[in-house]
Formats: structure tokens, sequence, C-alpha cells
């Protein structure tokens, strides 16, 4: 009995071991580094917004300045933290049938150290609101090396 579990084990030994592991889940792409300009940052945020992408969006923001405002007509909140940030955007872009989110035109002030974007938001919000397309005004500034959204403000 002995010498059968012997043989057994040395037929199933090198068996087992030449056995490829499982392979291992793919890593999680690491987010894309906040831009070192200006319009990197708005394409960043063009392309998070039209997937409605509430965390990634927050990553662009500076949390130390931020000022928004993504319903219309509401007044700026500020948000000091990424998770606050993540809320107010999720809030209001889960309510939001995004149709489109095109950056149409940008300026830059070198002498007051900022960029501001402007924006046509589409979608549907449903209920009485329906289809409609509202401007969306996106407010950047340097900060370390990194271009950050300091402000986002909607308006019919």
């Amino acid at each position: 009995m002995t010498l059968q579990r012997l043989f057994l084990a040395a037929i199933l030994i090198p068996t087992l071991a030449a056995t490829p592991a499982p392979p291992s889940p793919a890593p999680e792409p690491a987010p894309a580094p906040a831009p070192s300009t200006a319009i990197g940052l708005f394409a960043q945020v063009e392309r998070a917004w039209s997937a409605q992408d509430a965390e990634r969006l927050s990553s662009l923001v500076d949390t130390t300045a931020v000022r928004i405002a993504i319903k219309p007509g509401t007044p700026l909140a500020t948000a000091s933290t990424r998770v606050a940030v993540t809320f107010l955007l999720q809030d209001q872009l889960r309510l939001v049938h995004t149709q489109e989110f095109r950056v149409t035109r940008f300026d830059c002030d070198r002498k007051r150290g900022f960029c501001r974007a402007y924006a046509l938001w589409t979608g549907d919000w449903g209920g009485r609101q329906g289809k409609r397309a509202v401007r969306v005004t996106l407010t950047a500034r340097p900060r370390a090396g990194l271009w950050l959204l300091t402000e986002i403000r909607a308006e019919d």
C-alpha cells in the first residue's frame, strides 16, 4: 500500500507543478493624472462629463477652492473633500441623461492666472424640464504645476 502511494505521489507531483496557475485579475487602470495644461484639463472634463463619471470629474478639481453649481439656478456650493465633490456631481449627473457635453471655447487670463472654458451640456432632465441645453462655465487655475478646476457653474 505504501509503495502504491509513493508511486502515485511520484506521478502527481510533477503534473500538479506543471499545471499553470489561474491568471490573476488585471489591475484596475490608474486614473489619469491631472493635466499640466488648461486645454488638457478641459479635454479630460469633457470626456468625464460625457461619460457621467463623477469620480473622474472630482479628481480634476482643487478641493481647497472649488465652488460648484451644476443645477441651473442654484447658488454655488463649496466642497472641501473629493468625497463631497463626487457627491455634489454624482447627485446631479445621475438625474440627467446626458446626450452631449462639448466645450465650445475657452479663454485664458495670464495676468490673473486662470482659464475659463464654456461648454454646452445637452440632456434629458426628465419631467417638465425634459430635453434642454445648459451652458456650463468651468474655471481653472494652475496649482503645483497642474491645472485644476476651481469653479463649475451651470446656467440656463
